[in-house]
């Protein structure tokens, strides 16, 4: 396989395994718009008493995959009182064998949700496919997946931003979508995603903030099959790196988990891409508040608490930009105020605390637009 990335066992995916523990917001008082294309409510996973399930519902339809016709499906939310203008779009993938459902609850906290509750946006969980090549593995969440991504040799674009564009066309038939205000994130295979649609359809997204994420790049051994087109050089990127990942690693060679694995390094990966984007200088640093303690896996790390860095770029003439987020000491996961569950801490290491990425992702994705 390229690269000598590992297809076996979950990339990722289980940082949102069903014994995780979280915490959710408050459901607004009037149940969710509902499209016409969903055709089941989701899948209920376990977590504890008033744990948030996402509250949206689960549309589908039919791909033509190679020879074969499969039913894609994804999990979508939007507000029940839809402001009276066109509606960004932000799009969330999970990692490896994991579910729409597993990232709205256990990564994300359905904190997307309330941001569209507030500030009035559409939210979509996708889904990855079931991968015969790995069908003795188990499923990190029920309905899981697999997002190829770049590391799938393919022709002209990707199966899963065909996916995306499928997507976005369903909703558009039901919703006032704003097609200028696409944004996509996602968490490891998801965060690789992210940088595939930037790479392969920047014509649908605007701005991409890829966590922990599979590290493509728009050059070189880790542009793998992707096929960039023009236009990915103007969007903007908000990429998030731990330094403790035991997934994929943050500085070049294998991982503790993939030790046959040749990772480019994230901050390599950052350069690339503010290659790509044409940008350059030195960044604005901030140091964020360490609002926590406690949540670095000192028997891995040798620290007692996780903190993160932002970088800043310079943006170009017309705004693209790039931020960097270094969280220090943390593992492969989601940033979020609740402690990821103690079983996965010797496998995963704990996430930090002190930020929400869904809002640092969305302040970033508020910034920009396509033309």
């Amino acid at each position: 396989m390229a690269n000598g990335f590992p297809s076996g066992r979950s990339q990722g995916a289980v940082a949102i395994c069903l014994a995780a523990v979280l915490s959710g917001g408050a459901a607004t008082s009037a149940p969710p718009f509902r499209l016409s294309a969903c055709t089941e409510a989701p899948v209920h996973l376990m977590g504890p008493p008033g744990a948030q399930q996402s509250r949206g519902c689960v549309a589908t339809f039919v791909q033509q995959v190679g020879a074969s016709q499969v039913t894609r499906r994804y999990l979508v939310y939007a507000p029940a009182r839809l402001p009276a203008r066109p509606l960004p779009v932000v799009l969330v993938f999970p990692g490896r064998s994991a579910s729409a459902e597993s990232v709205a609850f256990y990564d994300t906290h359905t904190r997307f949700e309330t941001l569209a509750d507030r500030d009035g946006f559409v939210v979509v969980y996708g889904n990855g496919l079931p991968d015969p090549e790995a069908s003795q593995q188990k499923m990190a969440a029920p309905k899981g997946g697999f997002l190829r991504g770049c590391l799938a040799p393919h022709e002209g674009e990707g199966i899963d931003v065909t996916y995306v564009r499928r997507i976005l066309d369903q909703l558009q038939k039901e919703l006032p979508i704003d097609r200028k205000r696409v944004y996509a994130t996602g968490l490891s295979a998801g965060g690789g995603l992210s940088f595939q649609l930037a790479l392969e359809a920047p014509d649908l997204v605007a701005a991409v903030a890829p966590v922990a994420g599979l590290p493509f790049q728009p050059s070189g051994p880790w542009l793998q099959g992707c096929h960039p087109r023009p236009g990915f050089e103007h969007l903007s990127i908000a990429m998030l790196a731990a330094t403790d990942d035991p997934e994929i690693a943050y500085t070049p060679g294998p991982s503790r988990d993939y030790p046959s694995a040749r990772y480019p390094g994230m901050e390599q990966t950052r350069d690339a891409w503010l290659a790509g984007l044409g940008l350059a200088g030195p960044p604005e640093v901030d140091r964020l508040p360490d609002r926590v303690t406690g949540d670095s896996y000192e028997p891995q790390t040798g620290r007692t608490t996780s903190t993160v860095e932002r970088q800043r770029y310079r943006p170009a003439a017309d705004g693209h930009e790039l931020w960097f987020y270094k969280a220090i000491g943390m593992g492969h996961a989601w940033p979020n105020p609740t402690a990821s569950w103690p079983g996965l801490w010797s496998w995963l290491g704990k996430t930090n605390q002190d930020i929400d990425f869904a809002d640092e992702a969305w302040t970033f994705f508020r910034r920009h637009a396509h033309p």
